[in-house]
Parts: C-alpha cells; structure tokens; sequence
C-alpha cells in the first residue's frame, strides 16, 4: 500500500487551542514501536504509514534501502523512522514532545500545506536557508509558493484534488460544483469530513477558491443544497473503501486524488477508475494537495536534517514517486518525464490545471482555516428552516387569545 491507500486523520476545527493546550497522550495514534534513543549520530524521522509504500515491517530492502539505507551509508548516520496515520498525528506528537522538552524527531515528513501553517503557528519549525539546498532549484517554484513560501518546511510531492468515479456505473464528461444541485447526482456522491480529514479540507478549500473568487458566491450555499444527498464520512478511507468502491452502497463518485487512478492502473490493471475536476471559464480547476518536510527546532542534528532533505529533492528520489508514494513528483523535471505508463491514468495535464491554491493564498488559508471549518459545521448541522414553524406557532397563538377572547366577552354579556 501507499500514500494513496492512508486513512486522513482530524484537521480540528480549533487549532489554535491544540496548540496552547497540553494534548493528551492518548489523542496520539502511531504505528509500531519506538525506542528513545541518543541524539548522537542518530537522525529520528516521523513520518505517515506507508510513505513510500513503508510500514513498521517493510524496513528493510527495496525502496527502503534505495532511500534510507543508502543515506546511511552515504553519511555514516542511522536513522530512525516512527510512523503515524497521519500528517495532523506527526505534528501533535513532535508538537507535545516539544514543550515537554524531551527528545523529538529530527525531522516531520508528510506535513500538508494545512498542517504547516499549524506548526508554524506553533514555532516548532526551523526556517531553511535555500542556499543550504543545493536540489531547492529543481522544485517547482509554484508549489514552495503555495506550500510555504517562507521555507520553514519544504514540498516533496503533492497531488491534485479530483472526484474519482467509476465508469462502469456513471459517466461524467465535464463537471461543475453546481452539477451537484442535482439531486441524484448528489446522491451518487461522497465526501470526506474537513474537520477530520486532510483531504476533505482540501476539497473544502478547492470549493471555496471556485466559488467565493469566480463564481463570487457564498460558498456556503453548495453546502446548504446538496448536504442532505451526499454522504460525508470521518477519513479517506472510509469514503473510498466503505462507499465507493462497495457497489452495494451506491456512490460511484468520491472526493480523493487525481493520482488515485494511477494505483488501481499499476497495481489492479485496469482503467475503470477516472478523475474529473472542475471546469469554469475553459479552465479546469484543482486544490493541490502538497506534502512537504521540515526541522523541528532545537534538533541537534540540523546540518544532518538538510542533507536528509536535500537528498529527498534529488533525482534519485523523486524518481521513485509516482509508483511508490502514488503521488506526483515536486521536481520540474521528474514531474515532466513521468513515462507513459504512469501519466495515461492521470488523464489531464498538469500544466493545464488551474490551482485553485491560486485562488486562495497561504495567508488565508492561515487567517481564515479555523472560521471555515467552524462554518462547515454550522452549516452541515443546521436543520430545515424554522420560519414555517414560526408562523404556524403564531397563527396558532393568535387563534388561541382569539378564542380565549371571545369566550371572555361572551361571559361578559351573560353576566
């Protein structure tokens, strides 16, 4: 399994309280087991389950050696990798460890563009000097733009967001957000909660770019037409495993990644699944979701951290993306000789894709993120309108001193 196959974990609609508050151990899920260890030539890495492809029983061999082992040997180091179910799991963890003032990793792989701006909130990052990179020129400057343009963490690799669909139960042609005001294709969808999933926040920003920058609308309303035909479930995989790849549950479109396809392609041999984005203006728009690496301050093993980083932006690495994290590669030149093989399952261009990060800024996705999911939350939990029962309570009471009224004159008149 791989990136593609990861169960997202909480964005949380109050962020900054998780960041002044102490977090409770038991809010921290990692996999496998981790030992302290001696900050003496050892390089501690925390990282999502199945990056690259790895878990707790795969250190070894394989992709393994041909990224990590070969560092070791490289630079006389050992390295110590714990993983997490997720990105919002790595940075609590490294984030509690920190005020502690115990031991923490040296390095934080698989933070989003979300989560970065939570850990910069928080100060645990150490700002990169882009002259200590020598790979940094290969990056696509518009994704360090859109990641973190202040370089306290680095993008590695991202994908755009897309609804995947199957073609054997629906077709879809061209689609617009408002398509979904259609009650039953609303009902074919399902969506992954942003308050508790990295790439339902993501879908969440997508929507808001379109309509608040092109449509110009309050991007609440898509939410308040279509919420009582769509399913939203707690995590990616849920949406994808539960609903939409179980016939049984009728929903053959979900929210997930345009690179999804590329696995069941490689690994499944088939093309049954395709991505469709969004098209306004002749444009087809995207939210790319971008991972990236940063330091964690007070490593003592910063000098050894940059190379680590530098070495995951070399050819050699980036290389081993696409078929092995399920993602696109953030070096230029990787991104653009990606073979055949893997860019036919993609279907568009990425040059071609609007993103809608452009839309939307870092700087208000950091001003603004708590507002939005908390609003997602009004809206999703609102009931139908009360006005009707409004009114029909006040032609009710009316009716009553009315009677009451009456009743009184006429015992009135008798007296």
């Amino acid at each position: 399994m791989v990136k593609f196959f990861i169960q997202n974990v909480g964005i949380g609609i109050i962020i900054l309280s998780l960041i002044l508050l102490p977090i409770p151990m038991y809010s921290i899920s990692y996999i496998g087991t981790y030992n302290q260890v001696n900050a003496d030539n050892k390089l501690v890495i925390y990282t999502y389950e199945y990056f690259f492809g790895l878990t707790n029983e795969t250190l070894s061999g394989g992709v393994y050696d041909k990224i990590f082992t070969s560092f070791e040997n490289r630079y006389g180091v050992d390295i110590d990798i714990r993983f997490f179910s997720g990105a919002r799991n790595i940075f609590l963890t490294a984030l509690q460890e920190y005020k502690a003032g115990v031991r923490t990793a040296d390095l934080l792989i698989g933070i989003d563009n979300i989560v970065v701006q939570e850990a910069k909130k928080a100060g645990i990052l150490v700002k990169i000097n882009e002259t200590d990179l020598q790979n940094l020129s290969r990056i696509d400057s518009d994704l360090i733009d859109n990641f973190d343009p202040d370089l306290y963490a680095v993008p590695y690799d991202f994908s755009p967001i897309a609804f995947i669909y199957d073609t054997q139960r629906i077709n879809l042609t061209e689609l617009k957000f408002e398509d979904f005001y259609n009650q039953t294709l609303a009902s074919y969808l399902v969506v992954e909660d942003p308050t508790l999933s990295t790439t339902g926040v993501s879908f969440l920003l997508w929507q808001i770019g379109v309509y608040e920058k092109i449509l110009e609308k309050d991007w609440k309303e898509w939410w308040s037409k279509i919420k009582d035909n769509i399913i939203v479930t707690k995590s990616w995989g849920e949406a994808y495993y539960s609903y939409f790849l179980n016939e049984q549950e009728g929903r053959p479109i979900v929210v997930s990644y345009l690179t999804s396809p590329v696995y069941h392609g490689l690994y499944e041999n088939t093309t049954r699944y395709r991505p469709m984005l969004v098209k306004y203006n002749d444009r087809w728009y995207s939210w790319f979701q971008i991972q990236g690496i940063g330091i964690v301050k007070g490593s003592p093993m910063v000098d050894m951290a940059l190379q680590f980083i530098d070495w995951l932006l070399s050819d050699e690495v980036q290389s081993l993306v696409a078929e092995n994290d399920i993602m696109l590669p953030a070096s230029t030149d990787i991104l653009n000789s990606l073979p055949e093989n893997i860019r036919q399952y993609l279907v568009y261009n990425i040059s071609e894709i609007e993103p809608a990060n452009n839309l939307v800024s870092v700087q208000e996705v950091y001003n603004n993120i708590d507002t939005w999911l908390s609003e997602w939350q009004e809206v999703m939990t609102a009931g139908p309108s009360m006005l009707p029962l409004y009114m029909i309570s006040l032609v009710a009471i009316v009716a009553i001193i009315g009677v009451l009224y009456m009743f009184y004159r006429r015992k009135r008149v008798k007296i």
